[in-house]
């Protein structure tokens, strides 16, 4: 059983501390651990190419991304190889660090367990049995835990975008931890609350991956949507057939106030759309095949279009020496 910490902080403070807590309390139960801090590492930004999906359906290989010199094959070793998730950072303008979003990127629509299952059965459909294909890795059940640190509270997107890491990886979040008011480096030592619930929470992850994947529970503040505990929710306007939607996994449904309290219920036939649900998943790929990625019509004017885009403007770059 192996538990992987991931820390988007700083070095020996707030967000690195809390995420080693957890840790210990993961060894606590007789799980590996291991500690990677996004700062050490060099990850490129995603371009958006698409070339991995292109290996990953049209040439059957295992989606790999085509940048390299990089970091990004060290820690995406190090993700398919755990059982558990530890993941943690500090909260800038509301959100987590903007490492974590590069790293999520890079992840991309390749590391979707919904891609790489239907990729997996084109291949078995074709009769493939040469070269790489998915990661066989990538099916394992696995368990999370989310931590956000900020000095205030603003904090409305750190958690939501954690758990976006998360969600195409189909790795349960078993727990979700906001901690503010600390905005001082490794002051978190003195909240001794903290420190404990992060501890627990880690012993809960190790838990989780040692039974069924089914028997697990989530433990942290049950927010608003009943399928991924999210608390931000987005309302629709009058043209949709739906006034609100979780900005997390997806699911749609209606909001109602009562007794001061916000609810968000969503209909039995609904659920099935969040994504933290493979049936979410796989309606979502199936929109891109039939919507975005459907060639244009129109496809051979392209060239021709692009031409009034192409020479406009240079682009405008720092002076090197």
């Amino acid at each position: 059983m192996k538990i992987l910490g991931i820390s988007c902080g700083r070095k020996m403070s707030n967000t690195e501390i809390l995420v080693k807590e957890a840790l210990m309390g993961a060894q606590e139960m007789g799980a590996e651990v291991e500690l990677i801090r996004l700062h050490d590492l060099h990850i490129k930004p995603c371009t958006g190419c698409n070339a991995c999906v292109v290996n990953l359906f049209e040439k059957s290989g295992p989606g790999d991304c085509i940048l390299k010199d990089d970091d990004f094959a060290f820690i995406d070793e190090k993700i398919m190889e755990c059982d558990g998730l530890i993941l943690g950072s500090p909260i800038y303008e509301k959100s987590p660090s903007g490492l974590l979003k590069v790293l999520n990127d890079r992840m991309g629509p390749s590391h979707d367990v919904a891609f790489r299952m239907i990729a997996k059965k084109i291949r078995n459909e074709k009769g493939i049995t040469t070269g790489r294909g998915p990661d066989e890795r990538a099916f394992k059940p696995r368990a999370a835990s989310l931590i956000a640190v900020g000095g205030s509270e603003w904090d409305n997107l750190a958690l939501p975008m954690l758990h976006l890491f998360a969600l195409p990886l189909q790795i349960e979040v078993v727990d979700k931890i906001l901690v503010n008011w600390v905005g001082l480096p490794a002051s978190i030592v003195f909240k001794e609350e903290a420190l404990q619930r992060a501890h627990q929470s880690g012993k809960h992850v190790a838990k989780t991956v040692m039974n069924p994947i089914a028997d697990a529970e989530y433990i942290g503040e049950s927010g608003v949507c009943p399928m991924c505990h999210s608390k931000l929710i987005e309302i629709r306007n009058e043209e949709h057939n739906f006034p609100a939607i979780c900005g997390t996994c997806g699911v749609r449904g209606t909001l109602q106030v009562i007794n001061n309290k916000v609810k968000f219920e969503i209909a039995e036939e609904d659920k099935a759309h969040s994504h933290v649900l493979l049936s979410g998943k796989f309606e979502h790929a199936d929109e891109l095949m039939k919507v975005s990625l459907k060639p244009n019509p129109n496809i051979q004017e392209l060239p021709e279009r692009l031409k009034k885009y192409k020479n406009y403007l240079d682009y405008s770059k720092p002076p090197r020496s």
